[in-house]
């Protein structure tokens, strides 16, 4: 007779196998001693029909076990809904092709098998469960429980363990795989190892030498499987790391089984691909940091992210000379291990450092943290509501089909508010700022559209503010996607009144997740491919969004205050004899008059700021200011400065620019400044790296009409066997000479600074740089093409 047990489990993975007519859930994790268990739990896949029962009952096959009728609701209407059970996964596909044509609605077909498992028993991976579970044979390795009962505690697992990988392939053969793989490096807490297959002389002991990319592999799968990671990480892996391991596998005919179940890499197909292994979570932590984290990087190369979150670069090694280095079993190799430990170290150091977010959005959104790595933020949003469906009796909608997106695309309704600014110096200025503005209308105001022109409340709802619509929101009954995005909001308003007295990281990270979520969801209100979309709901946000600030700007300027410009959610205004108190008065009584949780906050007051005009007219640039705050220090908002396709020495310049004439006041100095500038160039006193201007491939090489200079360098790179894709940043110069711009343009490495066309820089990047600025004062840029150094100016203030 079986052993039946008590204890206590952490699952971390999730997956499945079939075994005659059942499919059975399999969780891998680790119990309270550290000990990797995996449990295993009986679950029959279903999904839901609307419609009639007798039409439905003879398209059904020997595969269903079971039908039951369901009162539940669906986009704010109550049904009667069938739920169709069967033995296997596989067959649900094509019981819904049977169906559709008899049926009202096939629903929630489309939902995988372990999630609706996870949703359904209100598992989190990460959580804590109390496990009552009968112990099975060992299975593959790994003990194994069948549960009886599970229950869940408020404690969560917070000792991941990380170990991070980076390969270094022969940079001449690694086109399609081809080349074979030279060093592997792993790094995890007390652990570092690079395992190369040229053996050298070294006295680093973490340099172990085989004698081939075969041993290679292998020790590859060895490694992992002695140290047993919860989370194995790399950069860029499901593109590049682990197919191209799982490629040079495949020749030497080895096979990874380096899953708990001793299966192999799964490698996934298509533009987003990701490589799984069971029992272990894979995270690519390039995915992560480019779909959710929203960092404003120029581009998502290791090198850049690291330095941007760790204040960390890759080493520098010379790859050109790699190749000579190896076949010759040169000491220099010893110099591009560490180049590739320390690849494995960055990514290690950027994965423990963004795993309380993943932590904290897979118990938000209820998804496997893998799946969670993976997905865009609209996702995210839409996961998140699928689990709550469950919880609402609410049946989720079907994805829209391609027709229906065409039709979705085509349609467009009206955004935000923008109050112009007029170009020029403003002094004491104050900043308003909505608290999370759209989040908080669609709660405040019950949008929702399975509560949209309720019969219950027509003729005395508040209307919408558009002008000849008629549209309104229940005002009795709470619609399914304003309750939850409500809690979303009062939850992380909860926590952030726990951090004011406790410093967390966790805390952090779930209240940024909470956050990104919330401010997701009108976004995911008007995208074409969502499942809740609604146009109208979405353009309602806008409309409200609109009414609410242009009565704060009413309301300021009776007060006395004066707006300057508005966006969206922000709301500038100027004073002269104002005080703070009677900003904070003015603040308090709009927040009064505000319907549910919105909420007016203000953000601080500013000494000086500069609005400018845009290009070739004269009203104001939209989110293009800089302003400096009561501790001196300069915000920047949309100049060159914080943008790409800009050189560093326009982005310094500018900086240097806005800080004078904010800061100082002093605009004969920052004149003067900009022609020092512009003679240094002129003498080739800068440094070259100053030029590189970095601009984004955005398709493929061959869609490309006009060579721009970029295009031009990225077919050079091509010409010389580099890869070159959609989304990748190209960097590069312009030197002297005739010709076009494109033809001009190098590679920054190939040229020196007496190459650069000086001129170019100056009235191409330095000029337009400043140029608006000093407009704004009423200077005429061209006075700073002229050579010199030394100029009057008058009229700045």
């Amino acid at each position: 007779m079986a052993k039946m047990t008590k204890f206590k489990f952490y699952p971390l993975y999730i997956t499945y196998k079939e075994a005659e007519d059942e499919a059975l859930i399999y969780m891998y994790g680790r119990n309270e001693n550290g000990e990797q268990i995996c449990v295993s739990d009986h679950f029959r896949p279903y999904f839901w029909v609307l419609g009639d029962l007798n039409l439905i009952k003879p398209e059904l096959d020997e595969t269903v076990i079971e039908t039951k009728i369901e009162k539940k609701e669906y986009i704010g209407e109550e049904v009667e809904a069938i739920k169709i059970v069967t033995t296997l996964p596989r067959n649900i596909p094509v019981l819904k092709d049977k169906l559709k044509e008899v049926a009202v609605a096939v629903l929630e077909a489309d939902i995988l098998f372990v999630r609706r498992y996870l949703i359904d028993k209100e598992i989190v991976l990460g959580q804590e469960y109390e496990i009552q579970g009968e112990e099975m044979p060992i299975r593959k390795g790994v003990r194994t429980y069948e549960i009886q009962a599970i229950k869940g505690t408020e404690k969560s697992y917070e000792n991941e363990k990380v170990l991070a990988f980076d390969i270094e392939t022969h940079p001449e053969k690694n086109e399609e795989f081809e080349g074979p793989i030279l060093m592997i490096s792993f790094y995890g807490e007390n652990f570092k190892k690079v395992i190369t297959w040229k053996h050298f002389r070294t006295t680093e002991k973490y340099i172990e030498f085989v004698n081939s990319e075969a041993d290679l592999i292998q020790r590859f799968k060895e490694v992992v499987e002695e140290l047993n990671p919860d989370v194995l990480a790399g950069y860029f892996s499901d593109g590049f790391d682990l197919p191209y391991i799982a490629s040079r596998a495949k020749k030497y005919k080895i096979k990874l089984e380096i899953g708990l179940d001793h299966s192999e890499i799964r490698l996934g197909k298509g533009a987003n691909k990701s490589s799984r292994i069971t029992g272990i979570t894979h995270v690519d932590v390039y995915k992560f940091i480019r779909n959710i984290t929203q960092l404003d990087v120029d581009d998502f190369r290791l090198d850049t992210v690291a330095n941007a979150l760790l204040g960390e670069n890759k080493k520098q090694v010379d790859f050109t000379k790699l190749v000579e280095h190896w076949e010759n079993s040169s000491k220099d190799l010893e110099e591009f291990c560490k180049y590739n430990l320390h690849d494995a170290k960055l990514t290690y150091e950027l994965c423990k450092r963004l795993l309380p977010q993943l932590v904290e959005l897979v118990k938000i959104v209820g998804l496997p943290m893998e799946d969670v790595n993976r997905l865009s933020v609209s996702q995210l949003v839409e996961w998140f509501l699928i689990r709550n469906a469950h919880k609402f009796n609410q049946l989720a909608p079907n994805k829209p089909s391609h027709d229906e997106i065409s039709k979705r695309m085509s349609k467009r309704y009206k955004g935000a508010f923008v109050y112009e600014p007029k170009p020029g110096l403003y002094k004491n200025i104050m900043l308003f700022d909505f608290r999370s503005l759209y989040p908080t209308i669609i709660a405040s105001h019950n949008i929702d559209p399975g509560v949209m022109n309720c019969k219950c409340c027509a003729g005395t709802a508040q209307k919408v503010p558009l002008e000849n619509e008629d549209i309104w929101f229940c005002e009795k009954e709470k619609g399914f996607l304003s309750s939850v995005i409500g809690d979303l909001i009062e939850r992380r308003i909860r926590i952030k009144e726990i951090m004011k007295k406790q410093k967390n990281p966790f805390l952090d990270a779930r209240q940024d997740s909470l956050k990104l979520l919330a401010n997701s969801f009108y976004g995911y209100l008007g995208f074409y491919a969502a499942r809740w979309y609604s146009f109208d709901a979405a353009r309602s946000v806008t409309a409200y969004g609109r009414y609410y600030v242009k009565k704060v700007i009413g309301s300021a300027e009776k007060q006395g205050f004066k707006a300057i410009y508005s966006d969206t959610d922000s709301i500038f205004l100027t004073f002269e004899d104002k005080t703070k108190q009677e900003a904070m008065k003015f603040m308090d009584k709009i927040n009064k008059e505000l319907p549910g949780i919105m909420e007016l906050e203000f953000e601080g007051i500013y000494p000086s700021g500069i609005f400018v005009s845009v290009k070739g007219a004269e009203y104001g640039a939209k989110k293009k200011y800089a302003l400096i705050s009561e501790k001196d220090e300069l915000i920047i908002k949309g100049f060159e400065t914080v943008r790409r396709n800009w050189s560093p020495i326009a982005k310094e310049v500018q900086k240097k620019v806005l800080s004078i004439i904010l800061k100082e006041s002093d605009a004969e100095k920052a004149f003067n400044y900009v022609k020092k500038i512009a003679d240094k160039i002129r003498k080739k006193q800068i440094e070259i790296k100053k030029f590189t201007i970095k601009t984004q491939i955005t398709k493929p090489i061959e869609e490309y009409g006009a060579i721009a200079p970029h295009v031009a360098v990225a077919k050079k790179l091509i010409e010389k066997g580099i890869e070159i894709v959609p989304g990748q940043m190209i960097e590069y110069v312009i030197t002297k000479g005739k010709g076009r711009i494109g033809d001009r343009a190098k590679l920054t490495n190939e040229v020196t600074k007496d190459d650069i066309d000086s001129e170019y820089y100056i009235k191409n990047q330095l000029i337009p740089s400043v140029g608006k600025i000093f407009e704004v004062i009423g200077f005429d840029e061209g006075e700073l093409e002229k050579e010199g150094s030394q100029s009057k100016l008058s009229g700045f203030f």
